[in-house]
């Protein structure tokens, strides 16, 4: 309970402080007094990935940006195709199921009972008009591609802030991504946010979708590191060279992939 207030009211401060530079400027001092603890990676870039790629969401995602954690946390994951989300987008879109049928409308009417408001809603009826806008969001998707949301916030930037606000008022809404974070082999897994949109994307087979990575396993960190500073691939481990197209780890170094070796 204390960690959650905490981290609301750092996120409530750097919004009134700058948003996201003051949070990028944060983060590099936090890397500089713990450089274990905090990636080398700007937090706020976007990576656009294959969602093909996403088939496992984390148990225990992280509500931080910039984070680098050891442990086992990338091993607790649940497939994500049985998740309620995914489950209740599949049904509604592919059999036509009315939301209040769905898995997920279920659970959060049991949240409501318990006196929670889930997605900013306070009744059913508002909860199921939340519910109702996942239908302009696939419509949209389907007409237009998927968009980042700084593109949409260009286009709209008022409707984007009344929805968003609705029920987050401590993040910056163009920060309103999906998230992921990357298990110690590179696996790419769902954290917290948009997985409405990730769903959506999934059943429509597109091919990319612009995340926000929130976190990252320490030996992932560790290619990281290896990639950006080694000079020779020669030289390099057997993980970082079996790593050097994953999207996280690309743009750090100008080895070839595909060396071809000599037999001379």
């Amino acid at each position: 309970m204390y960690r959650r207030r905490r981290d609301r009211l750092c996120r409530r401060l750097l919004s009134r402080a700058g948003g996201i530079p003051a949070g990028r400027t944060y983060l590099r001092a936090r890397r500089r007094l713990d450089p274990e603890s905090i990636t080398d990676a700007d937090p706020f870039v976007r990576l656009w990935i294959d969602p093909a790629r996403i088939d496992r969401q984390v148990r225990t995602p992280s509500k931080r940006w910039g984070r680098v954690d050891g442990g086992d946390w990338d091993r607790d994951t649940v497939p994500f195709g049985e998740t309620a989300a995914y489950r209740s987008v599949e049904a509604h879109v592919d059999r036509g199921v009315p939301w209040r049928e769905t898995a997920e409308f279920e659970q959060y009417c049991d949240r409501l009972a318990a006196g929670e408001q889930p997605k900013g809603c306070a009744t059913e009826t508002e909860l199921e008009a939340r519910f109702e806008e996942l239908d302009a969001i696939y419509e949209r998707i389907t007409t237009d591609g998927y968009r980042s949301q700084p593109e949409l916030w260009a286009d709209r930037p008022d409707y984007q802030r009344d929805v968003f606000y609705k029920w987050d008022r401590t993040l910056d809404p163009r920060l309103d991504e999906i998230t992921v974070s990357i298990g110690r082999d590179g696996t790419v897994l769902h954290g917290d946010r948009g997985d409405h949109r990730l769903a959506i994307a999934k059943l429509l087979d597109l091919e990319e979708i612009p995340v926000l990575v929130r976190r990252r396993h320490a030996r992932w960190q560790s290619i990281r590191d290896e990639l950006s500073t080694e000079t020779r691939q020669s030289a390099l481990t057997a993980r970082a060279r079996s790593n050097l197209e994953h999207p996280d780890v690309c743009e750090l170094h100008g080895f070839d992939p595909d060396p071809v070796i000599s037999d001379y």
